[in-house]
């Protein structure tokens, strides 16, 4: 009788020897994307959940091109805190401050996670945002 094992032993090997030789070729034609705007900035810890440019895609955080001086809540399809859309006005730069060391102080209930304790990195982000991110 004879025993098929061989076949499919060959068969399976032919699949993982074609496969192996494919995956280099395929790696080769995907195209990564470009680093986010701003990665290298005072505010590159911020694209990690904010896009910073112009009409920038809308990653898990509103967008922060011309923050500094715009309305407070102004994404209309990201859900901000109460706390933070009861606040209303613009943001200053004294406010953008405090929101940056401690979210959930300035705005209880804030969804903002990350925390930037040291002022003068907070100043800087701030000053790049006013500077280098505004019409």
């Amino acid at each position: 009788m004879n025993d098929p094992t061989p076949k499919r032993a060959h068969l399976v090997y032919a699949t993982l020897l074609g496969t192996a030789l494919a995956l280099p070729a395929l790696a080769a034609d995907y195209r990564y994307p470009d680093k986010p705007f701003g990665l290298d900035s005072p505010a590159g810890r911020c694209v990690v959940c904010h896009s910073l440019e112009k009409n920038g895609p809308f990653r898990v955080a509103p967008n922060l091109f011309d923050i500094v001086g715009a309305e407070k809540a102004r994404a209309g399809r990201f859900n901000y805190s109460q706390a933070l859309r009861e606040k209303g006005g613009n943001w200053t730069e004294d406010e953008l401050d405090e929101f940056l060391e401690n979210a959930s102080v300035y705005a209880p209930g804030s969804t903002k996670s990350i925390r930037v304790a040291d002022a003068e990195e907070r100043r800087k982000i701030i000053d790049y945002l006013k500077s280098e991110l505004a019409d």
